[in-house]
């Protein structure tokens, strides 16, 4: 969904892509991680994997998640952001696919997700022509 819908119609300036693997379900670990990398075969994107759910509860927090930690969550931020303290900048949006726990109004939408990627990648005054 998000390498058809998102990465393969953007250009390559527009965006950037870190995807963090963690082993949330039983079934999860290196190995199958490693496979579903597949899934997100853009060369722009750069694959993570940590054993346990450090980077998931570090996420919890700035996305309002309450009951578990952040996974299959899809963060935007605009150029230049960096992660500079103990927890993680609040992304200027983001999507998700954890029905009853996040609102339903961000459930994963590959249409919107790239329009708010690509918002967050314009330069702050400049807007997109139709």
């Amino acid at each position: 969904m998000v390498q058809e819908e998102v990465l393969s119609r953007m250009s390559d300036a527009e965006v950037s892509a870190y995807v963090v693997w963690e082993s949330v379900l039983r079934a999860d670990g290196r190995i199958p991680a490693r496979r579903a990398t597949s899934l997100v075969a853009d060369p722009r994107a750069t694959h993570y994997w940590t054993d346990g759910l450090r980077v998931g509860a570090r996420f919890q927090s700035p996305i309002g998640l309450e009951s578990e930690p952040a996974w299959d969550v899809y963060l935007v931020y605009p150029p230049g952001v960096e992660w500079t303290g103990e927890s993680p900048p609040q992304p200027s949006f983001f999507m998700h696919q954890l029905r009853g726990r996040l609102p339903d109004s961000l459930v994963l939408d590959g249409a919107v997700l790239r329009e708010k990627l690509r918002e967050a990648a314009r330069p702050r005054g400049v807007t997109a022509g139709r």
